[in-house]
């Protein structure tokens, strides 16, 4: 009778536990991450497109600087696609967009361009 009692106990109280990986020995899937994905904002669409710096032209006064977008010549305080150009070097165009985000647009190296 002793032996019968320990075995109605053995098939339903351990039996299931043991069956239960993350309960007995505490093991998880290893082919889930533990680390959390990062969530990043989700643009609708990428603020500079449509922008295609082509050029930039720099002097001494960086009042004059001028920036070929678009096939087309723009000087800082110019409006582009609703963008403002907020200043312009000679590696870069800093724009202001309409949210009010400053981002930069750079002038990409051609193959073949030294310093």
């Amino acid at each position: 009778m002793k032996i019968n009692n320990v075995l109605i106990i053995f098939f339903i109280i351990l039996l299931p536990q043991l069956l239960n990986a993350d309960v007995c020995f505490g093991l998880k899937n290893p082919f889930i991450s533990p680390f959390k994905v990062k969530q990043y904002k989700n643009f609708n669409e990428n603020p500079l497109n449509g922008l295609n710096l082509q050029a930039i032209v720099s002097g001494s006064n960086p009042d004059k600087n001028i920036a070929i977008i678009n096939d087309n010549p723009y000087y800082a305080g110019s409006k582009i696609m609703g963008k403002t150009i907020v200043e312009i070097t000679r590696k870069a165009v800093i724009i202001k967009l309409k949210n009010g985000k400053i981002v930069k647009l750079i002038l990409s190296k051609f193959e073949g361009f030294k310093k």
